[in-house]
């Protein structure tokens, strides 16, 4: 569950926050058919085709530089309201609800969508299978617990849950030991270059130093653990902003400075870091992970690309898209459920649509396209199934 017509302590909603959330989501949704379509990255199918130069690099930008910051603004979004919910709801009541809220999708997505997508793929490929052997596959599926690895795009949804739960049990612990007091808000904004930089830091570091280990791209039961400590540290980030009422009081030219920073410096970086690390000449292992300059260099380019855009998105929006209209409010309503659903929508299109031949950047937007607007329709009614709307929200 990403925070949903959110609101911050004073109780009015948030509006530019649900605008930057489905504006993310829709992100996942085309960073998948770009996978399907350039081959680059992990998913449940790609389109096997030869792309030109031209093509490559459009796809390698753009999951480069998406995947540099839009998941861990999710987190940072998922942090700032964790406090409030569980102010308002206690330890148990909040754990319950996160259980049900982001459990129950991650546990459909596990025992349903992703076996069920699986099994489609064989059939739509052309392959048999009889309902025995579908269902002795599935029995194998669940006990050998192969499903623990089955989250597909609901890791986030699994990450969120346990960082929420870590909260809430360290929170009540120095509740028990302190008093009940909830922590004071401060008021206003106490951002300033000298802390970004080093929450930039601090990501960059512990990135290199995790990839040492696990090197980006790789995973563990479905976990990117290269990532994390963005997650981990953009989460913490949102769980300080809450109490400041960062939100609302980081400043609008603060923000937009570093977005500009970030795109203007940003950019030539990537090239320069792929040209000198040997990515461009087909071959970015030492980008990947280890102890090499490339991959400390990455990690530092990464780290300040996505700490930029996120305080620029944050105030971007908030000066103007803090609003909700008609198809605004229809996109932030579904969003998560988009997110959960997306999966399967974009296999069965692009499995369909195998036989099409087309340039596969044309390709790419076309199906992307299709998918967004698949995945919005599905999500639509599969929220007004009695029940379903509080769980997809």
């Amino acid at each position: 569950m990403i925070p949903q017509a959110s609101r911050a302590a004073t109780g009015s909603r948030l509006y530019f926050i649900d605008n930057v959330r489905w504006l993310v989501i829709v992100m996942v949704v085309f960073m998948h058919v770009c996978v399907t379509y350039s081959g680059i990255g992990s998913w449940y199918y790609k389109e096997a085709g030869a792309l030109g130069i031209g093509a490559g690099l459009v796809f390698m930008l753009y999951e480069s530089f998406s995947q540099a910051f839009f998941m861990g603004l999710l987190f940072l979004i998922g942090g700032i309201f964790v406090p409030a919910a569980y102010e308002r709801k206690g330890c148990a009541r909040f754990i319950r609800d996160r259980l049900v809220r982001l459990g129950v999708p991650t546990a459909v997505f596990m025992l349903v969508l992703d076996p069920g997508i699986n099994l489609m793929i064989s059939l739509l490929k052309g392959g048999s299978i009889s309902l025995s052997a579908a269902l002795s596959r599935y029995a194998h599926f669940i006990t050998s617990f192969q499903f623990v690895s089955a989250s597909g795009p609901l890791w986030f949804a699994l990450a969120l849950l346990v960082f929420s739960i870590a909260y809430a049990l360290s929170r009540k612990a120095f509740e028990t030991i302190r008093g009940a007091r909830p922590p004071r808000a401060r008021r206003g904004s106490p951002v300033t270059d000298a802390r970004v930089s080093a929450v930039v830091a601090v990501i960059a570091l512990g990135s290199f130093l995790v990839r040492m280990v696990q090197p980006f791209g790789s995973s563990w039961f479905n976990m990117q653990l290269g990532n994390f400590m963005q997650y981990i540290v953009l989460f913490l980030v949102g769980l300080w902003a809450a109490r400041t009422d960062l939100l609302r009081t980081l400043p609008y030219q603060f923000g937009m400075s570093w977005f500009r920073m970030a795109l203007a410096a940003g950019v030539p970086a990537w090239f320069i870091i792929g040209g000198l690390g040997g990515a461009m000449g087909g071959n970015p292992g030492f980008l990947l992970g280890g102890l090499h300059w490339q991959a400390a260099a990455y990690a530092l380019w990464e780290s300040f690309f996505c700490v930029g855009i996120c305080l620029g998105l944050i105030v971007l929006y908030r000066q103007r898209a803090d609003g909700r209209a008609l198809v605004s409010g229809f996109l932030s309503d579904n969003a998560f459920a988009v997110y959960v659903f997306h999966a399967p929508v974009l296999v069965a299109l692009s499995l369909a649509l195998r036989g099409l031949l087309m340039a596969p950047l044309a390709k790419a937007a076309m199906v992307g396209v299709l998918a967004v607007t698949g995945s919005y329709l599905a999500a639509w009614l599969i929220r007004r199934v009695p029940g379903l709307r509080r769980i997809f929200s």
